[in-house]
This record gives structure tokens, C-alpha cells and sequence, in this order.
């Protein structure tokens, strides 16, 4: 299953999302939207998703550590709903909006950001949250026995 960047980063942001939402006052609305999701795109085929949803809520909820609980779910999540958007792309736009209204909803405590940034090929990623990057770059000198700004030999 190999989905495009902004698909797999959306499967991160879903599974943070409903994972953040779990064992708080926004998990019914969460869990509704996320198997409204579901049914829309798999019919009846995952039947046992309610039972999972239910499942590692309870799992968050009588966690130690709530937090540790919700990261080690997080990727399996994020595993089910990049099978959702590589079976079915056009779910894009509802798992967007799920993303979104669980989001609004979740305190501001419970919201999580999530980032990936990735350089290839000698390249340079620049990436911040909720500030500003500022950036002066002064290029490299010049190697010995290469030609200057001017075209002369150094």
C-alpha cells in the first residue's frame, strides 16, 4: 500500500485525532463520525470496528499512563486508515472533515499537532509550529581553484 505523502500524513492526523478524542467527553462523537466513516466507504464489512473503537477507548481510559496508551494505538489507526484512503481515495474529504471536527471539539489540552517534514536529495526542510522561522543564508566560498563571482580564477 503506498499512498502519496499528504494521503499518509492525513492517516496520521485521523489517528491522532481519534486517538486523542478517546476516554474524553468528545469520544462519542468522535467514535460516531469515525464509524459513520467506515460504513460509508466499507459497508458492512468491518463489523467489528465498533467493538474495537469501544475496546481501546476502555484500554486508554484504564491506562496508567492515558498518554502512552493513546501513542501506542496511534499507529494502528493510522495503519487502518491509510487501507481506508488506499482502497477508497475519495474518502479523502470525509476523513479531512472527521480530522477537523474532532479537532474543534477535543480542549485544548487534548490536541495534538503532528508535522512531517522530509528532505531528499541534499535538500533543506525548514519546519515550525505556531512561530516563525527566519533564515539568513550566506553561500559557501568559493573552493580553491574555482572560478569566483566574477569569473576569475581563485
Amino acid at each position: 500500500m503506498m499512498l502519496p505523502e499528504a494521503m499518509t500524513t492525513l492517516a496520521a492526523s485521523g489517528a491522532g485525532a481519534l486517538v486523542a478524542a478517546m476516554a474524553t467527553d468528545v469520544w462519542q462523537g468522535a467514535r460516531g463520525g469515525a464509524v459513520r466513516l467506515y460504513r460509508r466507504w466499507n459497508g458492512d464489512r468491518n463489523a467489528t470496528l465498533e467493538a474495537q473503537l469501544d475496546q481501546h477507548a476502555l484500554l486508554v481510559r484504564q491506562a496508567d499512563d492515558p498518554d502512552r496508551a493513546r501513542q501506542l494505538l496511534s499507529g494502528q489507526w493510522q495503519l487502518l486508515f491509510a487501507q481506508l484512503l488506499s482502497e477508497h481515495p475519495d474518502a479523502e474529504a470525509d476523513l479531512r472533515a472527521l480530522v477537523e471536527t474532532i479537532r474543534r471539539e477535543l480542549p485544548e489540552s487534548g490536541k495534538q499537532w503532528v508535522q512531517t517534514n522530509i528532505a531528499r536529495d541534499q535538500g533543506t526542510v525548514y519546519g515550525v509550529q505556531g512561530g516563525n522561522v527566519i533564515h539568513y543564508h550566506q553561500g559557501l566560498p568559493a573552493a580553491p581553484g574555482s572560478a569566483g563571482e566574477d569569473g576569475r580564477q581563485q
